[in-house]
């Protein structure tokens, strides 16, 4: 039997396709293998987002490719953003590579790696095979965007919004939580303007509703990639009114200052995001509102960057991820003038998180004592590690208890030292 081994590089996007086209695999009688050492073959789910995610996608490949003429695999495949918009340019740099794949050749690719004459298109996302986690699942809900970003070229790679039907998302939801998953985490470019390319009105309120309605008591629902200026009062009371979604908004503002956010294409003024989170903070009793921001932007002077740091000393995000501007053929902004070095990026980088680390100790310190529910992810170094409801995986803080507990289960845990991004717990 043929074993499959499918390294999935990015963002949880990528993941959702990776699952899909291993839900494929296995349907057809394919082994797809979590060890390198066990596969024959490789198939490599790249990033094309920004310049050090192609980069790492390629060393990647090229990995993969030098294991493969060591006789260690029999073929390597490449799936993808990178490969939508570079396809060509893989195939004639790197000849050794099997098959490159387009985000929407599923059924090409499962023709040329399982031998399956007929994909069935419509039920790939109820045969997802998870790879990384079974107790929490991202559920993506739509793909592309339309907002055509200055720095972004994710519609040059997915395309317009193309939302999926509700009742596709509604079955697979199903399944999930028959299957026992806890936390379903909604993903998309951004879930705000679901169902308008599709129904002709925006219907994310309705689709969450009807995601509570198929969970358990106990399944977090948690929202992911929200377009600001889209949030409204509205939306925010309707997540404070489903017990099932959790008080978290990841809200990518990507900039803070007026100036920036025009040239960005974002929508939004300063005042309009203050304005916008002490809503979400007023109407939603202790949200986690997380953000990232993008420093380096052409244009970014000093002053502008001082005005930054002092709106998220204002503001305190819960949580926020700083990423460096990158430059990205056929963008608005790769036009612009007045560009920032690295050097000078790396150290605005620093500059926020340093504010932000503080930020995030005073607010671990003040759960010191607290009860908190924990949804145990992983064990490692001696301690079951988990999550609140404040925090999504991977990239926010967790929960460190010393006891060997239950993966995907929920416990009541007190907060007995923390760090800067940590909690350590008892059970209590």
């Amino acid at each position: 039997m043929k074993k499959i081994k499918i390294v999935t590089l990015g963002c949880s996007k990528n993941l959702v396709d990776s699952e899909v086209f291993s839900g494929i695999l296995f349907d057809n009688g394919l082994e797809v293998s979590p060890d390198f050492e066990e596969a024959d073959t490789i198939v490599i789910n790249t990033c094309g987002f920004i310049n050090s995610a192609r980069e790492q996608s390629v060393n990647t490949i090229l990995e993969a490719v030098e294991d493969k003429n060591n006789g260690f695999y029999n073929k390597v495949y490449v799936m993808g953003c990178m490969s939508e918009k570079y396809g060509k340019e893989l195939k004639e740099e790197i000849p050794e590579i099997d098959g490159v794949y387009g985000l929407k050749e599923f059924e090409k690719m499962a023709k040329d790696i399982a031998h399956v004459e007929k994909v069935d298109l419509k039920s790939l996302f109820n045969e997802r095979l998870a790879l990384e986690n079974d107790h929490f699942a991202y559920v993506r809900i739509s793909d592309g965007c339309n907002h055509n970003c200055a720095y972004c070229s994710i519609p040059s790679m997915r395309g317009k919004y193309v939302s999926r039907t509700m009742e596709s998302i509604l079955n697979e939801v199903e399944n999930l939580v028959d299957n026992g998953v806890k936390e379903l985490i909604i993903i998309a470019q951004e879930i705000n303007s679901y169902g308008l390319d599709l129904y002709g009105e925006i219907k994310i309120i309705d689709l969450l509703d009807r995601i509570c309605n198929l969970c358990q008591d106990d399944t977090w629902v948690r929202l992911m990639y929200t377009h600001p200026p889209m949030v409204n009062e509205k939306f925010a009371k309707f997540i404070n009114s489903k017990k099932n979604i959790v008080n978290y908004l990841d809200l990518p503002v990507e900039h803070t200052e007026t100036e920036i956010l025009k040239m960005m294409r974002r929508g939004n003024t300063r005042q309009g995001l203050i304005e916008k989170i002490e809503m979400l903070r007023k109407t939603i009793p202790n949200i986690i509102v997380r953000t990232s921001i993008i420093v380096g932007f052409p244009g970014e002077t000093d002053e502008i960057f001082e005005s930054m740091k002092d709106f998220i000393r204002e503001v305190k995000f819960d949580r926020l991820g700083c990423f460096g501007y990158s430059e990205e053929e056929g963008t608005i902004a790769a036009e612009l003038p007045n560009r920032i070095s690295q050097e000078v990026i790396d150290k605005r980088i620093g500059e926020i998180m340093e504010i932000q680390q503080e930020i995030s100790y005073k607010n671990n310190e003040k759960l010191l004592g607290e009860e908190l529910i924990v949804l145990i992810d992983r064990h490692e170094g001696g301690f079951s590690i988990g999550r609140t409801y404040r925090d999504a995986p991977e990239i926010d803080n967790e929960v460190l208890i010393e006891e060997d507990l239950e993966i995907g289960k929920y416990y009541k845990v007190r907060a007995v030292d923390f760090t800067e991004f940590d909690i350590y717990g008892e059970l209590s």
